[in-house]
Formats: C-alpha cells, sequence, structure tokens
C-alpha cells in the first residue's frame, strides 16, 4: 500500500511539535518543569504538544523564555514550514 502524504494542517502539527520537543531535549527541561514555569498543569501541556493547534499566545510566550527558542524556531512553529 502506497505512503500517504501528510496534509498542510498535519504537517504543521507536526512540524510544531518537533520543534518544541527538540529545543526541550537540548535544554534538558522535562514535561514537569516546563508546566510548572508556564503554570499549567501537566495533563494541559501533554494535550497541548498532542495538539498544537491549542497552544495560545501566552503558552508561546512562556516557551519562548523557557526553552529560548529563537526567531528561526518561532517562524517554524507559527507558520509550519522548515527554514534552513
Amino acid at each position: 500500500m502506497p505512503k500517504l502524504k501528510l496534509s498542510d494542517f498535519e504537517q504543521k502539527k507536526l512540524i510544531a511539535r518537533v520543534t518544541i520537543k527538540k529545543r526541550m531535549e537540548l535544554k534538558q527541561i522535562r514535561n514537569p518543569e516546563v508546566a510548572r514555569r508556564l503554570s499549567t498543569p501537566e495533563r494541559t501541556l501533554k494535550y497541548r504538544w498532542q495538539y498544537p493547534e491549542t497552544l495560545r499566545l501566552g503558552d508561546l510566550w512562556g516557551l519562548v523564555s523557557t526553552l529560548g527558542l529563537s526567531d528561526q524556531e518561532i517562524l517554524q512553529i507559527v507558520r509550519g514550514k522548515e527554514y534552513v
């Protein structure tokens, strides 16, 4: 059976998840620590990782300061495109 191409929406969700998780790995920060810094329950944070379209602007601002996201990474999350 042929492999199906991801829809644009699914690709954007994947890029957002990967970008955030990659930065968390680089900074050696786990979900509980990010949740504490964002003042969000860990369960809510896990839901927002699974469905990145539910991230709020306040969450994004918190992630920028907590994880030290670069401008390029912010664009990847918002636009859903990879920038090299």
